[in-house]
């Protein structure tokens, strides 16, 4: 679509000065509207609109593949023996979900009690480990170090 714009000359009320202002104007609010569009663009891939929930569709595409990869590809892989497949599954299980976490809050909260509760369970096993070295030193009379 082309639009072409023809000054008449032959009336008296438009004038050459009139135009070019037209031009101008005209010019200017595309340009303003194209600035406005880009930065609207620019806003909504930020990290601050994950913050403000602007992933929704994003969040349940991400969900939905996951609960594919857990459901159906993990199974396939572990119920053919392959070692290698399942490996790579369980990766990009665990890349789609970070990727859900960094972009949709109400996961982040979840990555966050699942990290504590690892801290935890590693520390509990550090101390069950701990407990046993000095039983067994204890029981065994020092006889094991």
């Amino acid at each position: 679509m082309h639009l072409v714009l023809q000054l008449d000359t032959s009336r008296a009320d438009v004038s050459p000065m009139i135009f070019a202002s037209l031009c101008t104007r005209v010019l200017a609010l595309v340009l303003v509207g194209l600035t406005w569009s880009l930065a609207g663009a620019a806003l909504a891939s930020s990290q601050d609109a994950a913050n403000r929930g602007h992933y929704r569709g994003e969040c349940r595409r991400l969900t939905r593949q996951i609960d594919h990869y857990e459901g159906t590809v993990l199974p396939m892989a572990a119920a053919r023996g392959n070692d290698a497949w399942e490996r790579a599954t369980e990766a990009q299980i665990d890349r789609l979900w970070n990727r859900r976490a960094d972009l949709c809050p109400q996961f982040r909260a979840q990555r966050t009690l699942l990290a504590k509760a690892a801290e935890d369970a590693r520390k509990f096993k550090d101390l069950v480990v701990t407990a046993g070295k000095a039983a067994a030193t204890y029981f065994s009379g020092g006889l094991v170090p």
